[in-house]
């Protein structure tokens, strides 16, 4: 009877993390658009096109997200907010120049 649970529980928890990746791609995608695009004047497609996967990755592990996004689009606000960064990294490593993703439309 443990094992059925266990495996049911793991089942609802991997059926669950997509959704919840997608929903905070969606969500960084609107906060790009809202805040980032007007300062940086281009889509979040090519700004996360200007590092790799794992280079998000790096930045986002270690604190420096915002210092990234700041390089690149300098007149861009500061971003503190970890679940605003948590949303543009998913956001941005979902458009990374190794990602192989397009976007469906501007």
């Amino acid at each position: 009877m443990k094992k059925l649970m266990y495996c049911l529980l793991m089942l609802t928890v991997l059926c669950a993390l997509p959704s919840s990746l997608a929903a905070s791609t969606l969500k960084g995608k609107v906060y790009y658009s809202k805040v980032l695009k007007p300062a940086c004047g281009f889509n979040g497609n090519v700004m996360g096109k200007k590092h790799t996967m794992n280079e998000w990755k790096h930045f986002y592990q270690n604190n420096q997200l915002s210092l990234a996004i700041q390089v690149l689009c300098p007149h861009a606000p500061e971003i503190s907010d970890p679940n605003d960064l948590l949303n543009l990294y998913h956001f941005l490593s979902s458009f990374a120049s190794d990602s192989g993703n397009v976007p469906s439309c501007n």
